[in-house]
């Protein structure tokens, strides 16, 4: 045993003597040998974040968590690389790659888990590319940090002009870029400019580095519904349609996807359906409510078109269960339909691999397949239009001279929205208008109904429960099509676009705007909804109202926790606008007139909501608020 013991203890010494001489060996032939330059000896930008009265280069840090102390940014880490490819800076050998990385200025992609940090701002997860000077690779849409940036300031008189790139951009609008960015992207850009070079940045990572397809068409997607520019959203919509036929999208994702669409393009419906062809199984009924909804081929002449709503959805199944025999059976045709994508980002220039048009089944080649499902749809809205609400006019002792009313009104040759006051309509309907007289809810029904059987709509909304109305209170008039229903998200989401100016004191259409399509985080609003908020714009600037009238019969219809639930809203929908984000003023105001006790900042619950969960939570408490007009 003895024997034994000491044969591994001379075994031991003997490895690690070994050891000692290879580590001896391989330092040896390390300095004899050249080096690949460590990240140290990189001329890389100075990690320390700089004083506001310091005139040098603001710090950038990509690192793989947030950096929240400006002090810890030199333990940041950097984020690895972009592969090598044919429009690679790194080359395809490992020579080229050595004399690359010896270059300060190469073209890095910082992800969803990266951050910059410039100054003060930190941009989490940009999903953009960036390099310490001009890039070796030309890149429009690429973050050079070199360029001087100045970050806007309340007060500020921000530029109506847009630039091509982010190195042609002035150093206010690189600020304003980068200040988008740091808020996530879910804030409406101010200008065009803006999601137009970001989506160069995104057509190059998933065409030319092909990396990180499933996450550039989620935040495409996400960007999607803050566009107001037609021709910028109609690219987007095809870029996100070619990715997701190229990723082959999975179907509860790209069910969600469409859902949220008002019209779908038929290459997505396609792979959509192509899941189902040949199954022998029934098409589920959401899709093939989805599928109705959404395409355009499949709407016959005349049927109007709706937004997704799981009640609809009920509606629709038995009706649809019953005409197609328990579902559309489908058989994949022989037809086919090629999908290919023209990027907008002028350095991306396609291979003609990159360049080859993606094919899937064309399902709406042969429309016949869709009769029975074409049919239960009619079938379905006429049942909808039935049990729709019809305007009850038998208050309406007499039909008012409303056409010369709106004639006398409007400007000629003038479209813009109508402003009057309830007192002028009061006094065309023959009420009691005097000076200290409030409106009665049958008064405001009759208004109401009277507009609506001749094409207006009045704004504000006259059916809010016990809210106070006066006959000097200013009003609009918007053309409303006979029929025309509007739904409880819009109602809401007027209301709430109304307190919140009425809460920050909005004057500007700067701070109006962004808010205005700040409200389709929150809820499901269609284009004519958004019309609709953006007229509303002489009402809430200013607003005619303080927030103390809003909280007044707010406390006597909601009980404390709903009132929260509306505060809370209010102050997530302004926290991305650079004046009011995390302003204590304005939580002070919205706790002061809706009677709460006031807490300095919100809870973690309620940092953790996200802007949908905010709009289903508040819909369904104001909803009560409102009466069927």
């Amino acid at each position: 045993m003895i024997y034994l013991v000491i044969g591994l203890f001379v075994a031991m010494a003997v490895g690690a003597f070994l050891r000692q001489q290879a580590r001896q060996s391989q330092t040896t032939t390390e300095e004899s040998q050249p080096q690949p330059p460590s990240p140290e000896s990189l001329d890389l930008p100075d990690v320390e974040v700089e004083d506001d009265e310091d005139e040098g280069e603001p710090g950038f840090v990509l690192s793989a968590k947030p950096v929240t102390d400006p002090d810890r940014a030199s333990g940041a880490t950097y984020s690895s690389h972009a592969p090598a490819g044919e429009d690679s800076p790194y080359g395809l050998s490992s020579e080229p790659k050595k004399q690359a990385q010896a270059q300060s200025n190469l073209l890095r992609w910082c992800g969803r888990s990266g951050n910059v940090q410039l100054g003060n701002i930190v941009v989490p997860g940009p999903s953009a590319y960036w390099s310490n000077g001009e890039p070796a690779t030309p890149e429009p849409s690429c973050i050079d940090v070199t360029l001087p940036v100045e970050f806007p300031q309340q007060g500020d008189e921000l530029p109506a002009d847009g630039a091509e790139s982010y190195p042609a951009m002035s150093p206010l609008q690189r600020g304003i870029y980068l200040t988008w960015l740091s808020g996530a992207r879910i804030q409406p850009p101010l200008h065009i400019c803006y999601p137009a070079i970001w989506l160069y940045g995104i057509e190059r990572r998933t065409i030319i580095d092909k990396l990180d397809l499933g996450m550039c068409i989620n935040e495409a997607f996400r960007l999607l519904p803050l566009l107001r520019w037609d021709n910028l959203k109609d690219n987007l919509v095809r870029f996100i349609t070619w990715l997701a036929i190229k990723t082959w999208l999975p179907d509860e994702d790209l069910l969600a996807l469409c859902k949220k669409m008002n019209v779908v393009p038929e290459g997505l419906l396609d792979i959509l359906l192509n899941s189902y062809a040949n199954s022998m199984l029934p098409l589920p009924s959401a899709v093939a409510f989805t599928v109705m909804r959404t395409c355009m081929k499949l709407r016959r002449e005349g049927q109007p078109q709706i937004q997704h709503s799981d009640e609809s959805l009920q509606k629709f199944t038995p009706i649809y269960k019953e005409l197609c025999k328990g579902g559309l059976i489908l058989i994949k045709p022989q037809s086919t339909l090629k999908i290919s994508y023209k990027p907008s980002n002028p350095s991306v220039t396609l291979s003609k691999k990159d360049n080859e048009s993606v094919e899937v089944p064309d399902f709406f080649a042969d429309m016949s397949v869709f009769k029975p499902l074409m049919d239960s749809w009619e079938v379905f809205l006429a049942a909808k239009k039935k049990d729709e609400p019809v305007p009850d006019l038998s208050d309406i002792a007499e039909r008012p001279d409303f056409a010369g009313f709106i004639e006398t009104l409007r400007p000629e040759g003038s479209d813009l929205p109508l402003i009057a006051t309830l007192g002028n309509i009061g006094r065309l309907m023959k009420f009691s208008t005097s000076q200290d007289a409030k409106l009665t809810g049958k008064e405001r029904k009759a208004i109401v109904d009277t507009a609506q059987v001749e094409g207006w709509q009045i704004l504000p909304d006259l059916g809010i429960s016990g809210r106070v109305y006066s006959w000097d209170d200013k009003i609009l008039l918007l053309e409303l099509p006979l029929g025309t229903q509007l739904s409880q998200q819009y109602r809401v989401a007027s209301f709430i676009l109304e307190f919140t100016c009425a809460s920050i004191a909005a004057d500007e259409d700067r701070v109006f705007e962004p808010l205005r399509r700040r409200m389709n985080d929150y809820f499901t609003l269609t284009d004519d909804d958004n019309l609709r908020l953006e007229a509303q714009r002489p009402l809430n600037l200013p607003t005619q109202y303080g927030p103390e009238y809003y909280g007044e019969f707010l406390c006597s219809w909601l009980s404390e926790n709903e009132r929260k639930s509306i505060k809370g809203m209010i102050l997530h929908a302004v926290s991305f606008m650079p004046e009011f984000g995390g302003n204590p003023e304005v939580n002070s105001i919205l706790c002061e007139v809706m009677k709460l006790r006031e807490s300095e900042e919100p809870s973690a619950e309620d940092l953790a909501k996200s802007a949908s969960t905010w709009g289903n939570e508040v819909l369904n408490l104001m909803t009560l608020l409102f009466k069927s007009n």
